[in-house]
């Protein structure tokens, strides 16, 4: 499998990420929302990372984006920050465990989680405008 292909494959697996995200949204799974929102930013920033020729197999794959700054493009070097602080605003908020009888479930609730999936849909519609313009 080359380069372009495996990007292609993660990217197809944020999709799933996305709907998945909004289906537990509408269910009222918010936690289980961010964890969707999350897994989506390490998909797209995976295969932002292949698609310049890198593989790493460990988790937080948004902060090694940096490796990328100097070969990016300008709409590229968007995506990258974009990613790189939502999977830190994620990730803290991933780091508490959710339970509906415990204070820390407030966490969750209290952030604007419709506003966030709205942020990676467009975050989304950007890795993807950025995956064509990489290919053209």
């Amino acid at each position: 499998m080359n380069n372009s292909s495996l990007a292609s494959e993660f990217l197809t697996r944020s999709f799933r990420d996305l709907s998945d995200c909004k289906k537990a949204f509408e269910e009222g799974d918010l936690l289980g929302s961010l964890r969707r929102m999350y897994e989506l930013v390490e998909n797209i920033s995976f295969s932002m990372l292949v698609l310049y020729g890198f593989y790493y197999k460990g988790s937080h794959k948004a902060q090694f984006l940096e490796l990328l700054r100097g070969k990016a493009s300008e709409k590229e070097n968007k995506l990258i920050d974009e990613l790189e602080l939502l999977e830190q605003r994620l990730y803290a908020l991933l780091l508490v465990e959710e339970s509906s009888l415990k204070m820390y479930s407030i966490l969750a609730r209290n952030i604007d989680v419709k506003a966030l999936i709205k942020k990676v849909e467009d975050l989304f519609e950007l890795a993807n405008t950025v995956f064509d313009e990489f290919h053209s």
